[in-house]
């Protein structure tokens, strides 16, 4: 395996550095495409007023790019987006809603993210609102609300599922409490009934004694 070399970036490279620092990379890939598009030189040949001067300008243009971001989480707070999907079943998605659907939905009102600024624990997957954090910048995040309704407009809305299922959810309680109360009538009355069997016995025992009495 070749050595890796050290370069000085002279542009911010994705995934490699930013302008001003000096970072170790593959020599072809230096050579086939950092030094040819002019976005690195050789550490070697670089001067070290030549990196402070990258340096310099990179905070500068770093400082730039978070003032920029402050600015666009003031316009970005309180922004609530509204998107329509399928559903399968009660207020479960047909599929999901993901990073891609949210930087579309954005640009769509007039934001332009990249996919990796949206962070998502995973994938929304029911119809509601929820809190998606957009991080504009390392240090300047802002959170949006993101509302899923049904794409079908003659469905019933969320509120009126709940509704619905809550009304549910009390008819099957006060049927299983009317069926747990059933047996316990039912007890009470064989106990009763045990209980007039009791008393009719001796009352009955005392007439038949009369009654064998009178024959003899």
């Amino acid at each position: 395996m070749a050595k890796k070399k050290e370069v000085l970036l002279v542009k911010d490279v994705l995934k490699v550095g930013n302008m001003g620092d000096l970072v170790r990379v593959a020599p072809g890939f230096a050579r086939n495409y950092l030094f040819p598009y002019g976005l690195a030189v050789s550490a070697e040949g670089a001067a070290k007023r030549q990196i402070e001067v990258l340096r310099e300008k990179a905070a500068k243009a770093e400082s730039e790019r978070e003032a920029k971001a402050g600015q666009l989480k003031q316009k970005m707070l309180g922004l609530k987006l509204s998107l329509k999907a399928r559903v399968s079943h009660d207020d479960v998605l047909f599929g999901s809603i993901g990073t891609k659907e949210l930087v579309a939905a954005l640009a769509a009102v007039g934001y332009q993210v990249d996919s990796k600024q949206i962070h998502l624990h995973d994938k929304l997957r029911k119809l509601g609102t929820f809190t998606v954090e957009v991080r504009l910048h390392k240090n300047v995040p802002v959170e949006i609300q993101v509302e899923i309704v049904n794409a079908d407009p003659n469905a019933p809305t969320l509120a009126e599922q709940i509704a619905a299922r809550e009304a549910r959810a009390k008819a099957d309680a006060e049927a299983k409490a009317a069926a747990d109360a059933a047996p316990a009538e039912g007890d009470d009355k064989d106990k009763k009934g045990k209980k007039a069997d009791k008393a009719e016995k001796p009352a009955k025992a005392e007439k038949a004694a009369k009654t064998d009495k009178k024959k003899g």
